[in-house]
């Protein structure tokens, strides 16, 4: 397989933002969710903390055949009793939906985040 999960740095931030309007669209048909005028859904309201040096936020693109086809984001949860990681966004295209990707970097994600 040739998936690949790269951990997102400032060059992939726009390409995780242009996804997050299909992960978004996605969640359309469960939620109230409409686009604004501009013709784009409301952009994801803590995104760029992604970015912003937080040491709890961790962004990751996914990349299959050297397309992009995703991305996760993940955050560490400070619970005030035992702190624990918690998977914030899971999203992997359409197309490549069913052919065991999802699965395949899910598992990678859990290894690097235990928890």
């Amino acid at each position: 397989m040739h998936a690949e999960l790269i951990r997102a740095s400032a060059e992939h931030k726009t390409v995780v933002k242009n996804l997050m309007q299909f992960y978004i669209y996605d969640f359309s048909g469960f939620v109230t969710l409409d686009v604004e005028s501009d013709g784009l859904f409301a952009p994801y309201p803590t995104l760029d903390d992604y970015w912003n040096n937080d040491p709890a936020r961790f962004s990751y693109v996914i990349k299959y055949n050297d397309k992009y086809i995703g991305f996760v984001l993940v955050r560490l949860i400070n619970s005030g009793q035992q702190d624990y990681f918690s998977m914030a966004e899971f999203f992997v295209l359409k197309r490549y939906r069913r052919t065991g990707i999802g699965k395949f970097i899910a598992v990678q994600v859990f290894n690097l985040h235990r928890g």
